[in-house]
């Protein structure tokens, strides 16, 4: 990528190295570059700055962002575009940011650290300048650890919390010096931040829960899978998926059912978050939102809206006018 700098190992991203007519663009492509597939939106015209910088090892990511206020968002689009899979780990080094996953809102302050599953739409908001460190872990890595985690909804690590703190010490020191290690060195002290960081999250659930088996792991990310692939698809059900995934309907909602849902409320959540994000495009806010619902998979335009509304609070007329009016 062009005005990205590499040195001992380190890439860097910043926004002064361009014109300021063209910074937000370079930065969405930095971010893109950097991370995953997504999108960043601008909060207002005034002129903007951010940096980010990323130590790889073995395929894990950690990164360090300054950054103005923005919104950025990983949309069903954007995850199609992906190959590979990441839990992505962020610790709140400075100012505010709100992380969007599955219909929950986790608010972070300095020292608290929550995740996302790059499988799935979230977006980060932040109302004015902010700090994170940021861990990028191959799900599959992670998840021989904590197979638990498969599909939860973001929990937040509290600040306050001694072993966040230990995160936040060693993701900050690998910033400083992982460049200055060693290749051969580094997915050791890499693995042994998510160790640690695994030993936090189970912590944060007063205790491990049992781990998954390697069958039962294989098959609710495949129907996770299958479902987010075709999500737009208004006859997707339970059965259909089963019959994809080579399993039966009955396994299907039992795996479904270990995690406190059935798989038919999943659908209709992931239906909604793509929906919700698609009407908050200030790109797309011309759409008539008749066609947004029915595009998700929505077969009954007032059915969706009640959805909508049971979960945001308001009509998704209400949702749109009130992100234009702040646009």
């Amino acid at each position: 990528m062009q005005q990205m700098l590499e040195k001992n190992g380190v890439k860097t991203y910043k926004t002064d190295t361009v014109s300021a007519p063209k910074r937000f663009n370079y930065w969405q492509k930095a971010a893109c570059d950097a991370f995953l597939p997504l999108e960043a939106e601008r909060v207002d015209d005034g002129q903007f700055s951010g940096c980010i910088q990323v130590v790889h090892a073995g395929g894990i990511g950690v990164s360090s962002i300054k950054a103005d206020k923005q919104i950025i968002r990983r949309s069903r689009r954007h995850i199609q575009k992906s190959e590979a899979s990441s839990l992505i780990f962020i610790c709140q080094t400075s100012g505010f940011g709100t992380v969007r996953q599955d219909c929950q809102d986790v608010k972070l302050k300095e020292g608290d650290i929550t995740f996302v599953d790059s499988d799935r739409p979230y977006e980060f908001k932040f109302d004015a300048m902010f700090e994170q460190a940021v861990l990028q872990v191959p799900k599959q890595v992670f998840l021989e650890r904590c197979r638990w985690l498969v599909g939860v909804a973001p929990i937040k690590l509290d600040g306050s919390n001694p072993l966040a703190q230990l995160v936040q010490v060693n993701l900050k020191t690998l910033l400083e010096v992982g460049g200055a290690l060693p290749v051969n060195t580094r997915p050791m002290v890499f693995n042994n931040v998510i160790n640690l960081l695994s030993t936090a999250l189970g912590q944060a659930f007063g205790e491990t829960p049992p781990e998954a088996s390697e069958p039962t792991l294989m098959h609710i990310q495949r129907a996770k899978h299958y479902i987010i692939q075709n999500l737009k698809e208004r006859r997707l059900c339970p059965d259909g998926i089963a019959h994809a995934c080579d399993i039966s309907p009955r396994y299907l909602r039992a795996l479904f059912a270990e995690e406190g849902q059935t798989v038919s409320a999943w659908i209709r959540t992931q239906r909604l978050e793509s929906a919700r994000m698609e009407l908050e495009r200030t790109s797309n806010i011309s759409a008539p939102i008749n066609q947004i619902a029915y595009r998700w998979g929505f077969s009954d335009y007032t059915h969706f809206c009640r959805l909508f509304k049971a979960t945001y609070g308001m009509s998704p007329r209400l949702w749109r006018n009130k992100i234009s009016l702040k646009s």
